[in-house]
């Protein structure tokens, strides 16, 4: 059968028809480009649709089967990742770390005084998880009130100390818009973290036009909440903190108990403190002395010792993993991120707070590991907030390709989005609920898109699909991508005439 092809697509598919073999690829010891004419021709039609707006499309496709390549556009060029910058610092640290690897926080006793000590997790009070546990935001200070009760602590005749120094003392990175540094998603990053480093306000309805009521969660004394919400005034919530302080104003209306979006504060380990002290005093625990950051540790390492240790919080891999590829919260991969450079650092021989220098570090041990190249790579950060980062649709998909043969592959799966599911795909692709687990990805101008397809005739595809450039709203591009995912799903490569009818389409 001879193939007509679009004149545009001989510049996006430049291999069709042709058979070759690159050595070293993403760890494999042979990989084919042999572009499906057919596919390549409908995936530019719906991947190109909207390229009069200026927007640049970087993508890649390959059968994991096979290790063949049916699909390449721009696939070396250099592009914002946005949150799939997740995906390279998710992959990296469930290699270093292991699947096994606890994440753990330690309350600790040493004469007077009563130590919280952080070693990089940033899930304590962390909401989803806790309700994914059976328990809220404030169960872990429970858990911890009773374990000094059970240690016969009554009173903390001392003073309340907190270590936070396994990250080093840069809680924001300089590539980051200031403008994002007050909200949840810009949050501070510490070796010591509680409820995502920020605070819950929950307003209700009082009197109509009175001043709402408000609580915080957790209650922390050094917020300081200024009110102008009013009671069935015809307007929306809102909320918004001031820069470089612990003030948020709530204003607008309010006609029912609502939580608005969580708001961060300035210095992680005494707002944990802080928030902790306050819980003991409602427990009937007072401290005599004061809150304070102690910088060295309690011990000889980060880990206090263990007769000293009065309880201990334990989030596990593919909790952590959960939060940063489903739910896609930054605070999570960023500590990922110094948690990795701290270990990979400690495996040189050079005992390093973790930094976002030593997570490059690591990622880039990580990929040289499994031969992908790494040139156009650039690391920021380990979230993709910054547009610092850079990467390629080679790249990311060569991850994919190198996780699908890890030995905790079925753990990086399953911390994946899946359509129609809690994450970030529970909105898009419904139809494909259980054949598609991917990672999403958006900042101004840039949406992404990368994962595996699960075809109805039973293949796996790795793909990736990244726009920059793109002026404006970035809703419409989730269609191309949901649609290009569909395409993928109905590939047979038995079958030429691929069906391209999506649910959206009937």
């Amino acid at each position: 059968m001879t193939y007509s092809l679009p004149k545009r697509l001989h510049g996006t598919c430049t291999a069709i028809l042709t058979f070759s073999l690159l050595i070293g690829f993403a760890g494999c010891s042979a990989t084919r480009i042999a572009h499906d004419p057919v596919l390549c021709s409908q995936l530019d039609d719906i991947l190109n649709r909207h390229n009069d707006t200026g927007a640049m499309l970087t993508g890649r496709v390959v059968d994991l089967a096979s290790g063949t390549e049916l699909f390449a556009s721009n696939e070396n060029v250099a592009v914002m990742p946005a949150s799939n910058m997740k995906l390279v610092i998710s992959s990296a640290g469930l290699d270093l770390l292991g699947a096994d690897y606890k994440f753990k926080t330690y309350l600790a006793r040493d004469g007077d005084d009563i130590w919280i000590v952080g070693t990089g997790d940033p899930a304590v009070g962390d909401n989803p998880l806790a309700k994914r546990r059976g328990g809220t935001t404030m169960t872990v200070f429970d858990d911890w009130v009773n374990a000094l009760k059970q240690n016969g602590i009554t009173r903390i005749n001392g003073d309340l100390v907190y270590y936070e120094g396994a990250f080093d003392a840069y809680r924001f990175h300089e590539t980051w818009d200031h403008d994002d540094l007050v909200h949840w998603y810009a949050a501070p990053v510490s070796g010591l973290n509680f409820n995502d480093n920020c605070v819950d306000i929950t307003i209700a309805p009082t009197t109509p036009g009175q001043k709402v009521s408000f609580t915080g969660t957790p209650p922390y004394d050094d917020l300081v909440v200024v009110n102008e919400c009013i009671t069935g005034k015809d307007e929306a919530p809102t909320i918004n903190r001031m820069p470089h302080a612990n003030v948020v104003v709530i204003g607008g209306g309010c006609d029912k108990k609502k939580t608005l979006k969580s708001k961060p504060v300035t210095d992680p380990g005494a707002f944990f403190t802080g928030a902790f002290r306050r819980h003991l005093a409602n427990n009937g625990i007072s401290v005599d002395g004061e809150v304070r950051s102690s910088p060295t540790p309690m011990g000889e390492s980060l880990v206090p010792p263990t007769d000293a240790i009065v309880a201990t919080h334990t989030t596990t891999m593919p909790e952590v993993l959960w939060r940063i590829n489903k739910s896609s919260q930054n605070l999570f991969a960023e500590c990922m991120c110094k948690l990795s450079g701290q270990v990979y650092d400690k495996k040189q021989g050079n005992d390093h707070p973790g930094s976002w220098a030593g997570g490059e570090r690591a990622i880039r041990a990580f990929l040289k590991k499994n031969g992908i190249d790494d040139s156009k790579l650039k690391v920021a950060d380990g979230s993709g907030l910054s547009r610092g980062n850079n990467v390629t649709a080679r790249l990311i998909s060569d991850i994919l390709i190198a996780m699908h043969k890890h030995k905790d592959f079925e753990v990086f799966r399953e911390s994946l989005a899946e359509p129609g599911e809690s994450g970030t795909l529970r909105s898009r692709m419904k139809d494909l609920n259980g054949n598609v687990f991917a990672k999403t990805g958006y900042i101004r101008g840039v949406r992404a898109l990368s994962g595996y397809v699960h075809t109805k005739s039973d293949r796996w595809l790795v793909f990736s699909f990244i726009y920059n450039k793109i002026p404006g709203s970035v809703q419409p591009f989730n269609k191309l991508q949901n649609d290009a995912c569909e395409l993928l799903y109905n590939w047979d490569p038995e079958n030429k005439e691929v069906d391209t009818t999506t649910e959206n389409d009937v």
